[in-house]
């Protein structure tokens, strides 16, 4: 009986535990994880270099974002450099290894499906304010193990699901859901090898990107200067 007790207490514990992970606790746990919102909220800049691995092909990248500002990413094939430019209320993108000889603006639609870029941290990180809605949806499997689940709806046509590793509260996976002129887009993105920067700042330093392909991060530079004609599409190759 006494036994019958014990198991039906340590029962009703664990149940009250699951219970008790609620969306807000599970993001307060990530973002204490990611150094707290104090020190998320205080990166205005970054700056990084990586390498893609895009089946044999190994392509230099770097990245320059100002917070819901800008963001400029940059990429050489067989010596020849382009770029992607974002910003708040336009965008650019050139492709010099695939025939195009000037930047191509985006179009207002690109540039709208495409705003959620310019947030540095994720998209659950003060999501009240900018508008979206999280909803917890349990405990999946993902990389092989248990994670919590959060569904991110930043518009009708724009979803995030995070998979949050229930240990370490870094986020492992992050699927994307995106509708456009009727077709539905999806993507995948696990992180991993998270580390901590000399001034306290965490960062996933790989990420596998289902469209893209294996992204490793060699230098991350937060709030260094950045010039704003960086973002301008007459700059074609850009210094640190």
């Amino acid at each position: 009986m006494k036994k019958n007790l014990i198991l039906l207490s340590a029962l009703l514990a664990v149940s009250a535990f699951t219970k008790a992970q609620t969306a807000d606790e599970i993001i307060n746990k990530n973002i204490t994880a990611m150094g707290g919102m104090d020190k998320l909220n205080s990166i205005k800049t970054i700056y990084e270099e990586d390498s893609l691995n895009a089946g044999a092909m190994k392509i230099p990248v770097k990245l320059w974002q100002v917070a819901n500002k800008s963001q400029r990413v940059e990429f050489s094939v067989g010596g020849m450099t382009g770029f992607q430019i974002l910003r708040s209320d336009s965008g650019w993108n050139f492709a010099p290894f695939q025939g195009q000889t000037k930047p191509e603006p985006a179009t207002a639609d690109e540039v709208k499906k495409s705003k959620e870029q310019l947030y540095i941290t994720d998209a659950f990180v003060n999501y009240k304010e900018k508008g979206y809605k999280v909803t917890y949806e349990g405990k999946d499997e993902t990389e092989g193990s248990e994670a919590f689940k959060l569904k991110v709806t930043i518009s009708d046509s724009i979803s995030e699901t995070y998979y949050i590793d229930p240990d370490t509260y870094y986020v492992i996976q992050v699927k994307s859901k995106v509708t456009s002129n009727g077709k539905v887009i999806e993507g995948t993105e696990t992180r991993s090898d998270y580390k901590k920067t000399a001034d306290g700042y965490v960062f996933p330093m790989e990420d596998n990107n289902s469209g893209m392909g294996e992204l490793k991060t060699y230098l991350i530079k937060v709030n260094s200067p950045i010039d704003d004609k960086i973002f301008s599409p007459s700059v074609r190759v850009a210094g640190k």
